[in-house]
Parts: structure tokens; C-alpha cells; sequence
């Protein structure tokens, strides 16, 4: 028997792309979910982070949600996992081919509005400044 793992998001993010309205309910309680399982997961030693996603959810599928929802708490723990991931990935990249947070968390925001088929400017504006307001400050 052959079983599948996919996300929690999957549904809801291939229902939003065939442009059927989102249950903001069930994806803010999937999202409180994943995040209770992510942060558990990232406060181990990066050597024991699991690979399951039913254990430890993608961090881009976290964003999303959080971006749907369009919560500036929910953003900011999402950016929060997404960075300690990116930046323990970064460790194993050569200096020069390290690419900042920023551009990474701007990628995630135009894969989004790419799935989505009817996105106003005031939408994916908002999920811009969603994201811009917890990228990390340059001193």
C-alpha cells in the first residue's frame, strides 16, 4: 500500500487556486496547528529536525497561510521558522552564494499571488507590506 504525506495546506491552497473561497476557520486552525508542531520541531538541535510534514510542516505552506489569513502575528512567527530554517540551510552555503532573507521572503510572496487567479493590487500590496514589516532590519 502505497501512502502519500502531503500538507495541511494542499487542499486549501489548490481549492483557492481553482478560485473556490477559502474556509479562513479551518486554515487558522490548521495554521495554529502546523505552527504548535514547527516551533516544536525547530527548538530541537537542527540534526533531529524530522522531514515528515504531517511532524513538521513546510515553512513556505506556514507563510501562506498566515498571508491568506492576513495576520500580522501569524506572518511574523511564520518568518520567524522560515528564517531559523533558511539560516541553518545558509551555514552549508558558500558565502557568495548566500541569498538574503528578504529575497527569499519576496519569492514566497509572488509564488502565493501566482496560485491565486483573481489577486487585486490592494491584496497582494498588503501581503507585501505583511511580509516587509518583519523582514529583518539592516544596521
Amino acid at each position: 500500500m502505497l501512502i502519500v504525506v502531503v500538507s495541511m495546506f494542499v487542499e486549501i491552497f489548490r481549492d483557492m487556486s481553482m478560485g473556490k473561497r477559502i474556509d479562513t476557520d479551518l486554515l487558522g486552525r490548521r495554521f495554529d496547528l502546523a505552527i504548535t508542531k514547527k516551533l516544536g520541531v525547530v527548538k530541537l538541535p537542527p540534526s533531529f529536525w524530522m522531514r515528515d510534514p504531517k511532524i513538521n510542516p513546510r515553512s513556505d505552506h506556514l507563510l501562506w497561510a498566515a498571508l491568506l489569513l492576513d495576520d500580522p502575528e501569524r506572518v511574523a512567527l511564520a518568518c520567524s521558522v522560515l528564517a531559523v530554517e533558511y539560516e541553518e540551510q545558509q551555514k552549508k552555503q558558500a558565502p557568495k552564494e548566500r541569498i538574503p532573507i528578504e529575497s527569499i521572503l519576496d519569492d514566497y510572496v509572488q509564488q502565493l499571488l501566482a496560485m491565486m487567479p483573481d489577486i487585486h493590487a490592494d491584496r497582494s500590496q498588503r501581503m507585501q507590506r505583511l511580509v516587509d514589516s518583519v523582514k529583518p532590519c539592516k544596521t
